[in-house]
């Protein structure tokens, strides 16, 4: 019988989280609970006990790429990640955004980000001058973040003018010793923002964890419904 390729976030905050799903579901893997035990995390691919799982370790921001690829049937990932994937490009070919073969409502939200969300964040003296953003489309404000594509569509929501400055780093310094006027970020604590001496302009959407499921691997393999109802049956 076809193993489920299962991929997983591998750091360390959402891994043993994600696994815990699938072992009360009945899939558990022995060798993967010894490797969340070492943190050691050298070994990347495990297998179920029951001989009907193969569970991937892949950074969480590849995820969406896994499913999307069919690289593995379903796998967990954040809204941030799979989101940004979906919007970050357009096929010229098929003229279809990517992300048209996995879905992620067949579950809902997993809650292992919970109290994570992105904000509109900047020094104090700038909040002004968002507040009149938001109300004066012909300003432009210049804003830093990792999401370009989600921050693109949040602020064409709310008809701002903004100009975005792409970065792969920490966002929280770039207020200070860049020419931007807001970072859009995501925000756990706060305290990072706080240390930086900046202050949350706005809380822009909450970050959800959820299962994408390959819509080939829906239609092909027989065996994913019934480990979704399993999973939906778990996570209650």
């Amino acid at each position: 019988m076809r193993k489920i390729e299962i991929a997983l976030p591998k750091g360390q905050r959402l891994l043993a989280k994600a696994y815990a799903m699938f072992q009360q579901a009945g899939y558990q893997s022995a060798e993967l609970e010894q490797e969340i035990a070492k943190k050691s995390r050298k070994q990347l691919e495990f297998f179920s006990d029951c001989g009907r799982a193969t569970f991937l370790l892949v950074r969480i921001a590849d995820i969406p790429q896994y499913i999307d690829k069919n690289w593995a049937d379903m796998g967990v990932s954040a809204f941030d990640c799979y989101r940004e994937y979906e919007l970050s490009s357009v096929s010229v070919a098929s003229r279809s955004m990517r992300g048209d073969n996995f879905v992620s409502d067949l579950l809902p939200s997993l809650d292992l980000c919970k109290g994570t969300r992105f904000c509109v964040a900047g020094l104090p003296e700038r909040q002004s001058f968002y507040e009149k953003c938001k109300s004066d489309h012909e300003k432009i404000m210049t804003v830093a973040t990792q999401h370009p594509h989600i921050a693109a569509k949040y602020f064409d929501g709310k008809g701002m003018a903004i100009d975005i400055v792409t970065i792969t780093g920490s966002s929280e310094i770039m207020p200070k010793h860049a020419d931007v006027d807001a970072i859009f970020d995501i925000v756990e604590t706060g305290r990072a923002l706080e240390e930086n001496g900046l202050i949350i302009f706005e809380e822009a959407m909450e970050i959800q964890t959820k299962l994408l499921v390959s819509r080939a691997a829906l239609k092909y393999d027989p065996q994913i419904l019934p480990m979704i109802e399993v999973l939906k049956d778990a996570i209650k």
